[in-house]
């Protein structure tokens, strides 16, 4: 068994369990009162601001909740009663429709405003990392787990899927950057123990260029602890979301030189998003709370953000 396999069987039998334990957590979209129920999320996964707020994905749970970054209160929330599938990382269109993939499924879905899902398509198991591509008109898809190692162009209009590399590691939640390069983090489960590293796609050709990292602050550290996501800011700064030993890194993209931003106490951390505001928010792969890094002097304060009730 080789150790993409391996890690397919264990990431596999993990999920499974944690949403079995789930089933029965997501509520209705709205009370009968026509407010919006405040069950915090079952688990932390893929997180895209829209304006002032933020959505987020919950696999366990089989929802998305959109949330207020300052309060934590839920305005939003999508389930399978609305047809979703187990999302895990989403998208957000220029038209306002969230485009999510629901890696236990193997599915690529449409979520139209108002909750109802259609799907684009069924790409296979493992299917987890989801950006909107430049043009606007298709999304772009990574492999977690699985044998799949594509990176995959999902036209909206219904056009067959296209391939735009293949012969990748193991992705998880990726962005672009102001360079036009999409950056993503690399080493997946295998790179546990201090063997994440980050990497960057030219989407035009396909080719994957692993940055070389140093932790001048960190001596006798040269990677990170399961790199489970990344987003980029506007100035190009990369943020880094390590799984184990849950914690937040800048990435400076010329010099590679990565510094730590602040730890959680989320245990196992999932993805990270960078706010327009400059905060960083790094999600924990069980719970329903999300720590919060914000810009303060040289460096950042911590606090922690309970989404919902």
């Amino acid at each position: 068994m080789t150790g993409r396999s391996r890690v397919r069987v264990w990431t596999t039998g993990v999920v499974a369990l944690m949403v079995l334990a789930a089933a029965s957590c997501a509520p209705a979209a709205t009370n009968p009162d026509g407010s919006v129920p405040q069950n915090g999320p079952a688990s932390g996964h893929g997180m895209i601001q829209d304006g002032t707020e933020v959505l987020q994905a919950d696999l366990f749970a089989g929802q998305i909740l959109r949330f207020n970054p300052d309060t934590g209160v839920i305005s939003e929330r999508y389930s399978m009663n609305e047809g979703l599938c187990r999302p895990d990382d989403l998208a957000l269109l220029p038209g306002g429709d969230l485009v999510a993939t629901c890696p236990t499924q193997g599915l690529v879905i449409r979520v139209h405003r108002g909750g109802t899902a259609t799907v684009l398509a069924n790409v296979g198991s493992g299917v987890n990392p989801i950006v909107v591509d430049p043009s606007g008109t298709s999304v772009l898809v990574g492999f977690t787990y699985g044998s799949d190692d594509r990176l995959l162009r999902i036209p909206l209009d219904g056009s067959p899927v296209q391939v735009v590399a293949s012969g990748l590691p193991a992705l998880a939640g990726f962005g672009f950057g102001p360079d036009g390069k999409l950056y993503v983090p690399t080493g997946g489960l295998n790179g546990s123990l201090g063997a994440g590293g980050v990497g960057r796609i030219d989407i035009s050709t396909g080719v994957l260029t692993q940055l070389p990292l140093s932790f001048p602050f960190e001596p006798g550290k040269s990677g990170f602890d399961f790199a489970s996501g990344v987003d980029v800011s506007s100035d190009g700064t990369i943020f880094v979301a390590q799984a184990f030993n849950a914690a937040a890194y800048a990435v400076n993209p010329t010099t590679g030189v990565a510094t730590l931003v602040g730890t959680s106490s989320a245990g196992i951390a999932d993805n990270i998003l960078a706010l327009t505001d400059g905060r960083v928010l790094l999600s924990g792969f069980v719970g329903g709370s999300v720590t919060v890094f914000t810009p303060s002097g040289p460096g950042y304060s911590t606090s922690v953000l309970a989404v919902g009730i």
